[in-house]
């Protein structure tokens, strides 16, 4: 019986091999082997088919029972011949096989068993760290690229974040599992969201709640909104009406600790910035102060709890005198109305730590001579009593429309007696209301470089400040406080724009005094005189060279202080402020 060898030269990236082929003319057999460049076997001529993988470097053997098996280029096997069906090598990385019952499985590129023949189905993505894997039911599971079993084969879908597995249900319910394996939300809610710091869920009806990254509940699917608004509360929505899927309206409130903290009642909230956050209800803009810090209460000027809230619409109730001096009493009428001159009067004296004598006294008779004096119609003249944030900012909306209605011929004056702040980090300047907090002034006051912003930027045939407060920043502990406006930080000026004059009772860190014998601030006291005397009928450089001159000298006679009134004009009108007039 003879043989005969063919030899077939096969060229690889891995060098010259010569695939025998060992034919038995009486068997009709084939056997396939190969050796290598020098003659040696590497694979023995044994197999019904056998070839070399250039790309990898293997050799895929066959036998006549339908099985497979893989050697590497120097003959070692890798996974014998007679246990697999088939094989596939996935990007050079790792080999998933079939066994003869069409279960699949994943090796090593040497051959290491990760993960045995029991799936029905096997994906491996490059951009993952895992191997996805299906049931012989269908239901998918996942596993490290190493075997190790984190999520188990009972879902339909499962989807992998960068820091969460996202797991799907035959009813189309979502739920969450850890790349650790543990399974923090059960599959119950329609979306899930990764906000970062927690886990927004929805359910059914659109409803919105948020776990924690360990599994905690900590707000339950009840509102149709919810926002991270500080550390541990969240900004929550019920009641929504939407626009283009944007919510137009709703009822706002905050949720904390199992439970609303803060109620939803409100039109209109913000997240907390430095502990503090503004709410609005029936137009009326309030802060409040975080409720898990300092014992949730809204903080004013030093520490001390709000006032209970007066009455919308009534006047605040002073703890000082009436006005009773000579010029509260005699008040000039004027001969003609001043149909387009509006004032804005704002009068805070309540603070709880820290009062402002006679500031009620002062915006209520600066009131009395717009009317009288000035010629002011009633309805142009708008006062807020202990005015809070959001009675700052109604003020300013309220001139803006002015301004729009009158087209460029209403005028503005614009009264403030009360608390001014500084931000001691910038010395910039801040009006303080009543629910203001001073140790939060950037957030809790309004700016005074933002009011004559505001103001400037409106069509006005012309704007004029009084501000009878200094901005040296009152303290509970200085013994100045309880006869003063301020102590001592020198903030620097603001610069106003527009058609505006500025007039403000003090200048630098010096305090904006009171006389208590007259009970008024002194520098409102010398600015009433001085309207009294003239009918009103005076220019502003004639005002303030009287006011100014009559503070200096009774605020050294009275205090042993000095408190110097300035007038900063704005550029446009640097050269003829001084023959405006009020009226």
């Amino acid at each position: 019986m003879r043989k005969f060898f063919f030899f077939l030269a096969v060229m690889s990236y891995m060098g010259l091999y010569a695939q025998i082929v060992d034919t038995d003319l009486d068997s009709n057999s084939l056997k396939y082997g190969f050796v290598d460049k020098n003659g040696h076997w590497i694979v023995k001529p044994i197999y019904e088919w056998a070839h070399f993988s250039d790309g990898f470097g293997k050799f895929s053997l066959h036998k006549s029972d339908k099985t497979t098996g893989l050697m590497d280029k120097t003959g070692k096997v890798i996974f014998p011949q007679g246990m697999y069906k088939d094989y596939y090598i996935d990007e050079g990385k790792y080999i998933q096989i079939t066994d003869l019952n069409e279960n699949i499985g994943v090796l090593t590129i040497s051959g290491k068993v990760i993960v045995p023949c029991q799936y029905k189905d096997i994906t491996i993505l490059d951009d993952e760290p895992y191997i996805h894997v299906k049931d012989a039911q269908g239901k998918a599971g996942l596993l490290t690229i190493t075997g190790q079993m984190v999520v188990p084969c009972q879902y339909e879908k499962i989807f992998v974040d960068d820091r969460l597995i996202e797991t799907l249900d035959k009813n189309k319910l979502t739920g969450v599992w850890t790349t650790k394996g543990k399974q923090i939300i059960p599959c119950k809610y329609q979306y899930i969201w990764d906000r970062g710091s927690y886990i927004e869920v929805g359910d059914h009806q659109d409803r919105s709640g948020a776990y924690s990254f360990d599994g905690e509940l900590l707000v339950p699917c009840k509102y149709d909104r919810i926002k991270l608004a500080a550390e541990n509360i969240f900004l929550v929505i019920k009641d929504a009406t939407y626009e283009n899927k944007s919510i137009v309206s709703g009822k706002y409130g905050y949720y904390a600790n199992g439970k609303e903290i803060i109620p939803c009642i409100y039109d209109e909230a913000s997240v907390f910035t430095n502990d503090v956050a503004k709410v609005k209800k029936d137009g009326e803009v309030t802060l409040i102060k975080n409720p898990l810090k300092d014992g949730g209460q809204i903080m004013i000027a030093g520490n001390a709890p709000a006032p209970s809230k007066k009455k919308v619409g009534s006047p605040a109730v002073s703890r000082y005198p009436a006005p009773d001096s000579d010029v509260d009493k005699n008040i000039p009428m004027a001969k003609r109305t001043a149909e387009n001159t509006f004032a804005f009067i704002i009068a805070n004296e309540n603070y709880p730590d820290a009062p402002v004598p006679y500031s009620l006294n002062d915006g209520r008779m600066f009131r009395e001579y717009c009317q009288k004096t000035l010629g002011l119609p009633e309805k142009n003249i708008n006062l807020y009593e202990d005015a809070t944030f959001g009675n700052i900012i109604t003020a300013v909306e309220k001139m803006k429309l002015v301004a729009d209605a009158y087209d460029g011929e209403a005028s503005v004056i614009f009264y403030y007696a009360g608390h001014g702040f500084p931000d001691d980090k910038q010395a910039t300047a801040y009006l303080l209301p009543i629910d203001g907090d001073a140790s939060n002034i950037t957030t809790t006051g309004y700016s005074l470089a933002k009011l004559y912003k505001e103001i400037s930027q409106l069509k006005l045939k012309s704007s004029v400040v009084f501000l009878d407060a200094c901005f040296s920043g009152a303290k509970r502990e200085d013994q100045m406080l309880a006869s003063s406006r301020g102590v001592a930080i020198k903030v620097k000026e603001e610069a106003p724009q527009g058609n505006m004059v500025v007039f403000s009772a003090a200048q630098g860190d010096e305090t904006a005094h009171q006389m208590e014998e007259k009970r008024h601030g002194l520098f409102t006291y010398f600015l009433l005189k001085e309207l009294q005397a003239t009918g009103g009928d005076v220019d502003m450089g004639t005002l303030t060279e009287y006011v100014t001159k009559q503070v200096k000298r009774q605020s050294v006679v009275i205090n042993n202080k000095k408190q110097t009134p300035t007038v900063i004009p704005s550029q446009a009108l640097t050269n003829n402020w001084q023959t405006m007039k009020l009226k």
